[in-house]
């Protein structure tokens, strides 16, 4: 019986190695919890990688070799080739081809001319095979900026892209307004009074990035550009520009002006400025539209003399209220939303902004005033940084 009972108190008071402190315990299992948060984390972060790739990047059909033809004629933008790609289901998704053609880097090797592609090929292959087309006359990429005039857009094309025409013929096709309306029938929103200017469709040229043949023609290259516009300038941006009042023309001429006044952050601020001027006729006073009138093409300046406020010109916005008699480049898209989205916390029932300054050239940021006395004191400030 003693030998039992001493067997019995060895048994319970065998130390247990399972038998773990109680703070032991606590970080053993905040631990197996912070693991298995881990764990689901990165099954989560696994599962929407996957889920991103098989709606966007998959291939369409990994199993279908088919074969079919697609041709991407000669000025298609990026945009362009990823709407032909999409409508021949080669790819899931116009925006992850596009972001992959600028990740690679090749957004200035791809050429026109015919391909023959199929569902199973992953959008880096479709990629490579748009660099290697079967291209009769060579092709010239050409980047037409986003506030670039009509003037600009001409000896661009032929000093930096070598052309095989001159701004002169450029310029004298650009003039021809009324050979393009029955094709681009938004061209009748011009004024009469501007279908005689000098540069009647200024504006409507749409900046982005374009395949042209070598030997294009003046009015290939300006098709193709009144196509994009066409195509950019929605039926809804239309909608929107009917409901506040506008006219396309009116939208463009405006959004030209913000393009050429500040960075794209700062569109619908400069926006909301320009919208609050034209609603109590107040004239807009735009540097921008003096500086498309002045005789020195070479100088864009951030402060005007009192002799530039004063040139007679219908694009003087210090001279003249209301908006100017056009256009002064071609806006962007963000420029063209701008203009039909004015910033609300600048407009009422908000006090209304209607003066803004540079602060420096370098940031090319603003600082905006609903006073003229404050506008003042702004002017003040900054101006040291103008020199």
């Amino acid at each position: 019986m003693a030998d039992s009972a001493t067997a019995n108190r060895n048994k319970t008071t065998k130390p247990d190695k399972f038998n773990l402190h109680p703070v032991a315990k606590k970080i053993l299992r905040q631990l197996l919890i912070f693991l298995i948060s881990l764990a689901l984390v990165l099954g989560s972060i696994a599962l929407a990688v996957q889920t991103v790739y098989n709606k966007f990047i998959k291939p369409v059909d990994p199993e279908d070799d088919t074969l079919i033809t697609v041709e991407v004629p000669m000025g298609t933008s990026i945009n362009g080739i990823a709407e032909i790609l999409y409508e021949n289901n080669l790819i899931r998704n116009t925006a992850a081809f596009k972001l992959m053609v600028d990740l690679s880097n090749k957004s200035n090797k791809m050429q026109a001319g015919k391909y023959e592609l199929s569902k199973s090929m992953t959008i880096q292959e479709i990629i490579n095979e748009l660099m290697t087309g079967q291209v009769s006359v060579s092709t010239v990429l050409v980047t037409i900026r986003e506030g670039d005039d009509i003037r600009t857009i001409a000896s661009r094309l032929v000093d930096e892209y070598n052309m095989n025409f001159t701004e002169e013929q450029f310029i004298a096709e650009a003039r021809r307004v009324e050979k393009y309306m029955d094709d681009y029938p938004f061209l009748r929103n011009i004024p009469e009074e501007r279908r005689e200017s000098e540069f009647p469709m200024e504006g409507y040229l749409f900046p982005d990035t374009y395949y042209f043949y070598a030997d294009s023609t003046p009015e290939r290259i300006i098709r193709t550009m009144l196509g994009e516009f066409d195509a950019k300038f929605t039926q809804e941006m239309r909608d929107l520009a009917d409901e506040q009042g506008m006219t396309m023309d009116e939208v463009v001429t405006l959004a030209s002006i913000i393009q050429n006044e500040a960075k794209t952050e700062e569109f619908s601020k400069v926006s909301a400025v320009f919208h609050n001027r034209l609603k109590i006729g107040m004239n807009l006073e735009s540097c921008a539209t003096i500086n498309y009138v002045i005789e020195d093409r070479e100088v864009n300046q951030i402060t005007l003399t009192i002799e530039d406020t004063k040139i007679d010109s219908q694009y003087n916005t210090y001279k003249n209220p209301g908006l100017p008699l056009g256009p002064i480049s071609s806006p962007g898209l963000d420029a063209l939303n701008a203009a039909l989205n004015p910033y609300p916390e600048f407009m009422e029932p908000n006090e209304p902004m209607l003066f803004f300054v540079l602060m420096d050239p370098e940031t090319g940021l603003h600082a905006f005033n609903s006073t003229y006395e404050g506008h003042v004191k702004d002017k003040q400030k900054y101006q040291v940084n103008w020199q």
